[in-house]
């Protein structure tokens, strides 16, 4: 998986975190996995296609994403992971990719996403069709978001 692919996402939700819930996010080691990825109890998976094609899933804790999903709904607290919080985490990984997805356009690669997927649960497996994913830990002082990207050039 070519750098000029994973940066944008990268880039994007070091931006997107910061911005819209005010937290600060730290790259961890990369590493490779195989299909299927482990999720986390909450995960967001959302397709890509066009000139690349794969997949990007999110995975956090559900204390996290309620610590995000809190900020971004303005401070509003949430005892459960209600609705409302699971809208707000779909959101940020919809605006996280959205941007990713434009900073893509501006080198020449055009993309659409699908809209997010959310599985909850502990011990979640994610099955894909592509079978490398490059692991990005993000870290937080409320706990660590794993962002799992697959992408590849579309085949002629």
């Amino acid at each position: 998986m070519k750098a000029e692919f994973i940066n944008p996402f990268i880039g994007a939700a070091y931006d997107i975190i910061k911005r819209v819930t005010e937290i600060e996010a730290t790259k961890g080691e990369l590493s490779l996995a195989n299909s299927p990825v482990r999720g986390d109890e909450v995960n967001v998976v959302i397709g890509v296609t066009g000139d690349l094609k794969g997949q990007i899933i999110f995975c956090l804790s559900e204390a996290t994403a309620l610590v995000f999903a809190s900020r971004m709904l303005m401070n509003l607290t949430t005892e459960t992971f209600n609705e409302l919080a699971k809208s707000a985490i779909c959101e940020m990984a919809n605006m996280i990719l959205g941007r990713a997805v434009t900073s893509l356009s501006e080198r020449g690669y055009f993309c659409t996403l699908t809209p997010p997927a959310l599985l909850l649960g502990k011990n979640v497996v994610v099955s894909t069709q592509v079978l490398k994913f490059l692991v990005i830990p993000l870290e937080t002082k409320y706990g660590p978001i794993t962002i799992n990207a697959a992408l590849q050039e579309k085949q002629a």
